[in-house]
């Protein structure tokens, strides 16, 4: 080959070599939604740096170096410390929490942005779910890098929560690439007025905000082959209590043929799986009225014994206190949270003594006891102590069959806790 040739050659190979590089690098921003566009900076100390590299998704105001005033609420911004890049996020200049952090890199939260982030999680949430569950979580706020936002999946229609400014701002795109993604027929917001407040968020629009097709309630949907009412409008959280599903799984695992007593049944979810694995007799006791009807219609819904469903509308701690539980082999019981907040912890943690001591006194030997406590501001050695504690005024020999916490589809991270508020006890009573 000829001198000339090889420059030629080699000229060539350079230039398809950087073309090809410029291609992959756009390939990859696609793909990954690396942002083109410039958002505002926003600079906060080491210790918030830190934080941020340990993988917690909040920044506190007083971590701020930058004057708060500057931005607007819910402002999209990308992170630095001392010159260096931190991620992008959003700002709530009136709040504590004054960052949520969205990524570690440069992204812009565009419809191409949420459509990945939507097809790898239902990707990732489904590997979880047997083939007949059509409701779950498909994204779990900061646990699924997307802070303040909640979907819940229920058939051919997903539920949002929207519970900071940011996302706020961005329903209109998220309920869009909700519905081009996963081929959705609706979408609901269920963010309440107390958010709103807690936000700052001036909005004039109504409770309950709707794209697509709406639909009469409650819509049928499917857990391992069970179907239920659910309704997404007036329901509980989004319309069901769906991060308790693994734990309905192990309870029915041991209702064949026992009596089984479900305290706060809301509309039926443990009651329903211990009538389909064959129980003797199931009480479900619960103030809502409407809950209860909604449960006997669950009943007929799976051509189950409507015999063997006793209904019992009626409070919590008056059944729990006045009522004779030695007469159930499982006794189950799942409050609503007794806290929301911190200056309510005391409160909370005196209720779950009062129910849990109550139960365990009362329970025969050989009973199986599910408790569950689901607020965040009671960690799982909180309720865990007053477990202890209610196993010692007992005086029986009671043991743990099984500690669980969230399913597979609620998802959380290490360095946070905030996300970790579902916590039971299996106890076995000797």
């Amino acid at each position: 080959m000829t001198r000339m040739n090889k420059h030629k050659t080699l000229f060539f190979f350079i230039l398809f070599y950087n073309y090809t590089e410029i291609i992959i690098k756009f390939n990859f921003r696609g793909d990954m939604s690396i942002s083109e566009k410039t958002y505002r900076k926003i600079e906060v100390d080491p210790s918030a740096r830190n934080a941020v590299l340990s993988g917690h998704p909040w920044i506190f105001s007083g971590k701020i170096k930058s004057s708060l005033n500057d931005y607007s609420n819910g402002e999209i911004v990308f992170v630095g410390c001392e010159g260096k890049f931190l991620g992008t996020g959003f700002v709530s200049p009136k709040n504590s929490i004054a960052v949520r952090m969205i990524s570690r890199e440069r992204v812009e939260l565009s419809k191409h942005f949420f459509r990945k982030r939507f097809q790898d999680l239902n990707f990732m949430k489904r590997k979880f779910l047997s083939q007949d569950t059509d409701m779950y979580r498909l994204c779990f706020s900061e646990s699924d890098f997307l802070p303040g936002l909640i979907v819940d999946i229920y058939g051919r229609i997903a539920v949002i929560q929207t519970n900071c400014a940011g996302m706020m701002n961005l329903r209109e795109i998220i309920a869009e690439t909700l519905m081009e993604t996963l081929l959705l027929e609706g979408v609901i917001d269920r963010t309440d007025a107390d958010t709103y407040k807690i936000e700052h968020f001036d909005t004039g629009l109504p409770s309950n905000l709707f794209w697509g097709r709406e639909q009469q309630m409650p819509v049928v949907c499917m857990e391992n082959g069970i179907k239920f009412y659910v309704d997404l409008i007036r329901g509980h959280k989004t319309g069901f209590y769906l991060d308790q599903r693994e734990n309905r799984e192990i309870i029915k695992k041991a209702s064949t043929g026992v009596n089984v007593v479900n305290i706060c049944s809301y509309t039926g979810g443990f009651s329903i799986y211990a009538l389909s694995a064959g129980c003797r007799s199931v009480t479900s006791v619960d103030t809502s009225k409407t809950a209860l009807s909604i449960l006997q219609q669950n009943v007929e819904l799976n051509d189950l014994s409507v015999k063997k469903s006793i209904i019992v509308a009626g409070d919590m701690f008056d059944y729990i206190l006045n009522e004779d539980l030695s007469v159930f082999d499982i006794i189950i019981v799942d409050p609503p949270a007794f806290a929301k907040h911190t200056t309510e912890r005391e409160r909370a943690i005196g209720a779950y003594k009062t129910i849990n001591s109550a139960i365990m006194k009362k329970a025969k030997r050989g009973a199986l006891i599910f408790t569950s406590s689901c607020t965040s501001v009671v960690s799982m050695d909180m309720f865990a102590e007053i477990i202890t504690k209610a196993i010692r005024d007992s005086r029986k020999d009671v043991n743990i069959v099984k500690r669980t916490s969230l399913p597979a589809d609620h998802s959380s991270l290490v360095n946070f806790n905030e996300t970790e508020y579902l916590k039971s006890f299996l106890l076995h009573v000797n």
